[in-house]
């Protein structure tokens, strides 16, 4: 079975994603699959990685996941979670067999966004210092009527949910 877990910067996906593999489990963050993802212009022209989430809500910008690239990593595991997101995320659900959303309030998304030590900020907050990257996603699953997941389970309970 194969099964995508998305959710917005500071939801726990890089660390559920972890906690899993630590005991055996087949879960991979989306950002650590070398030559899944990268960043493109309006034009579909790839870009170095923005400097800060203003650039890339500038300059148009999009991250987005290579279909060729996924299928041939998904077709490679029988059992496997994928924790991550990008622009057309939504364009490549039909890839997967469950879908789960990682809901978090925006104010524990800001506090664990802000204490990170994996993630850039910049790429979070805009000037103004609200996140971003988050409503549309959240909206979005809504829409489609994905599950929505607290993100303020531990990972084991949230493996319980997806397995």
């Amino acid at each position: 079975m194969k099964r995508l877990i998305f959710g917005p910067s500071g939801a726990g996906k890089t660390y559920v994603a972890s906690e899993l593999q630590k005991i055996g489990i087949n879960a991979f963050d989306a950002d650590l699959i070398k030559g899944l993802s990268a960043w493109y212009d309006r034009n579909g022209q790839k870009v170095p990685q923005p400097q800060s989430a203003k650039e890339a809500l500038t300059n148009h910008y999009s991250f987005l996941w290579n279909r060729e690239f996924l299928t041939s990593f998904l077709n490679s595991h029988d059992d496997i979670f994928i924790f991550g997101g990008s622009g057309n995320l939504f364009e490549l659900t039909e890839l997967f067999d469950k879908v789960y959303f990682l809901k978090i309030d925006p104010q524990t998304q800001k506090e664990r966004i802000q204490n990170s030590t994996v993630r850039d900020a910049r790429m979070d907050f805009q000037d103004n210092e609200l996140v971003v990257w988050g409503e549309w996603l959240e909206n979005e699953a809504k829409k489609r009527n994905i599950p929505f997941i607290d993100a303020t389970l531990t990972p084991k309970e949230i493996h319980s949910i997806i397995s």
